[in-house]
């Protein structure tokens, strides 16, 4: 978990671990050894202000050039960051990141630059070029309105249009999996505020067409559900009964990305080694594995509003 926009995944945590580590991840500790403890610099940026001249590829340029539109871009607990192709469900690796903080992925969306905003679970946010991989600290403050980790995804404004919005579905580390999520929006500011509840704990997709989805893996079953941004909630529903969510206690990960008039659901359940990619058609509600076992345990997915609604 993601998202998100995010389109951009999370790691399920167990109760018990989370009241002895903050931000614990059932396959290894959250903090690693060295890092920076997620402080900022003199590089901190907004991602919603233009951070160069027209065509750099910085936030205000809306370029969508093939980097925005072709792909869906993932990062796993590890701090890879990989590049998922839709046309031949291909993962390849783009490198390493090194962000200023030794804590560990927790969601990730894209803008329509194809700059990817990774969240880490002490609730920082930075800046991930997906063309060098490298990482800028933004200005966003970790914890505002008891949003301390969520899934996260960009959408735009309008149908069509070149402005869009952040959304966020999260709240506390410890109600991951044991309650329900809040949805919320980041303004220009980088200001955070609660729209509405939420049915389960998502990851979150949206569209060139103004749409927010969320993937539920903790509803029964899992389902896929567009959601209304101005209240959280839904509005439609995609059940898929192929993926099993199992205890939702052991090491379990997820992330959600729309691309092409299709959801990709990564998931990786409590017997799985590594995700598996699910492809849910909303035209017939067909479900299909295009990816089984992928190596990777993701946790974030992002894919810009620039991508194509519908298959070309």
């Amino acid at each position: 978990m993601r998202y998100a926009v995010l389109t951009v995944s999370r790691t399920l945590l167990s109760l018990v671990a989370c009241l002895l580590v903050v931000g614990c991840d059932d396959s290894r500790p959250t903090f690693r050894d060295g890092g920076g403890g997620g402080g900022v610099d003199a590089n901190m940026i907004s991602p919603f202000v233009d951070s160069g001249p027209p065509g750099d590829g910085g936030p205000g340029d809306s370029l969508c050039g093939s980097a925005a539109e072709g792909y869906v871009y993932l990062v796993d607990s590890s701090d890879a960051f990989l590049r998922f192709d839709p046309a031949t469900n291909v993962i390849t690796p783009l490198g390493t990141l090194s962000c200023a903080t030794s804590s560990s992925p927790f969601s990730m969306a894209v803008d329509r630059d194809a700059n990817a905003w990774v969240l880490y679970q002490d609730g920082h946010i930075f800046r991930v070029s997906v063309t060098d991989v490298s990482c800028t600290a933004t200005s966003f403050v970790a914890g505002q309105s008891g949003f301390d980790v969520f899934g996260m995804g960009f959408v735009s404004d309008a149908a069509g249009s070149a402005d869009e919005t952040l959304f966020v579905a999260g709240g506390s580390l410890l109600d991951i999996s044991f309650g329900a999520a809040r949805l919320g929006r980041v303004d220009d500011a980088l200001a955070l505020s609660a729209v509405g509840d939420l049915p389960g704990w998502p990851e979150l997709t949206g569209t060139g067409a103004a749409e927010l989805w969320g993937f539920f893996p903790d509803t029964s079953p899992p389902s896929v559900r567009q959601i209304d941004k101005s209240t959280g909630a839904t509005t439609r529903s995609f059940p898929i009964s192929e993926i099993s969510s199992g205890s939702g206690l052991g090491d379990t990960a997820w992330a959600f990305a729309f691309w092409g008039g299709r959801f990709y659901v990564f998931y990786k359940g409590d017997a799985d080694l590594t995700t598996n990619v699910w492809r849910l058609d909303p035209a017939d509600g067909s479900v299909l594995e295009v990816l089984h076992e992928s190596g990777y345990r993701i946790v974030g997915a992002g894919v810009s509003t620039c991508a194509p609604i519908i298959l070309i």
